[in-house]
């Protein structure tokens, strides 16, 4: 499976379905080796009316998984077989599936309507068809294009912010603020605090395709006049010579350690930070990168399942 001309466009797929309970470690592993890319999928309808249970917990679930080809695949491969072969070992999976996904397909993805924390409302949209109806007066509606479905709300680290931005608009603390997504994948972060009152916001992610489907979503979810989107990461001379009052980082624990002062950097003082894509046993790294020098503090930490979401915030000058 080593890296063909043409590779550079296509994504590996790999899916498992095994039972509910089993699901925190296989996206660990899927997280661990993949690039980042890691999509849940529940049996059974979403229910409007449903807003606290989780009634699938013991049911049937499918992780997939997504893997970029380039020189480092097979390897990375080999990891997530030898991975599922020491689960299977423990629990039965009930299926195992690999195939190639083009372009074309990537960007026509689908993904269920979700509901996060207590109204975000995430729901596919096509340009072409329009938006789904709405379902409560009090629901922030979040639309995204099917592609790229890995940034959809069902990770939990995507999660994990989303409840945490739900909590910052509650406290009175979105409205009219400056936001930063770095790796901002479908901008689905990005989205749902300029749908709760900030005033604009700055899109990153180093994936061209991302880079695309955000600025879809941004129109889809009528919020594309308050924001910017732009290829790459931190620092970025394209940036505007501000300080922003969140900057949002859900990305992996290796990333937020490198770019750790840069985050700090672009956020205002007493600004806000979430980090997410942390691993429990990669908390102790990140930590240390951001309290180094007494520039900020971490003044929360959320946990679901294995993951963890910091919220830091930039010391005064």
């Amino acid at each position: 499976m080593s890296k063909r001309e043409g590779d550079q466009d296509r994504w590996l797929e790999i899916s498992v379905e095994l039972t509910a309970e089993f699901a925190e470690p296989v996206t660990h592993l899927f997280s661990r080796y993949g690039d980042g890319r890691v999509f849940v999928a529940q049996t059974g309808e979403w229910d409007a009316d449903d807003t606290g249970s989780d009634s699938s917990a013991n049911g049937a679930v499918t992780v997939f998984c997504y893997l970029k080809f380039d020189d480092t695949t097979d390897n990375r491969k080999g990891m997530i077989d030898i991975g599922l072969r020491l689960m299977d070992e423990v629990t039965v999976l009930h299926s195992r599936r690999e195939r190639i996904v083009n372009p074309e397909e990537w960007e026509n993805q689908t993904f269920p309507t979700i509901r996060v924390g207590r109204r975000i409302v995430i729901s596919p949209w096509s340009i072409e068809n329009g938006p789904p109806a709405s379902l409560q007066p009090e629901d922030v509606e979040v639309f995204l294009s099917p592609g790229l479905a890995f940034g959809t709300g069902n990770h939990p680290t995507t999660q994990l912010c989303l409840n945490q931005i739900e909590d910052e608009f509650e406290l009175g603390r979105l409205a009219g603020s400056q936001v930063l997504d770095v790796g901002c994948g479908s901008g689905v972060l990005a989205i749902a605090a300029l749908k709760m009152g900030a005033a604009r916001a700055w899109c990153l992610d180093i994936d061209e395709t991302a880079v695309r489907a955000v600025a879809d979503n941004l129109v889809m979810s009528g919020v594309s006049e308050r924001a910017n989107v732009l290829e790459g990461s931190v620092p970025n001379v394209n940036l505007p010579d501000i300080r922003f009052d969140y900057v949002f980082a859900n990305i992996t624990s290796r990333v937020l350690i490198d770019i750790a002062d840069t985050l700090i950097e672009n956020a205002f003082s007493g600004g806000t930070i979430l980090a997410s894509g942390i691993l429990v046993d990669q908390v102790s790294a990140v930590e240390k990168a951001f309290v180094k020098n007494d520039a900020a503090k971490i003044v929360e930490t959320r946990r679901e399942s294995d993951w963890i979401m910091m919220r830091i915030v930039k010391s005064a000058a």
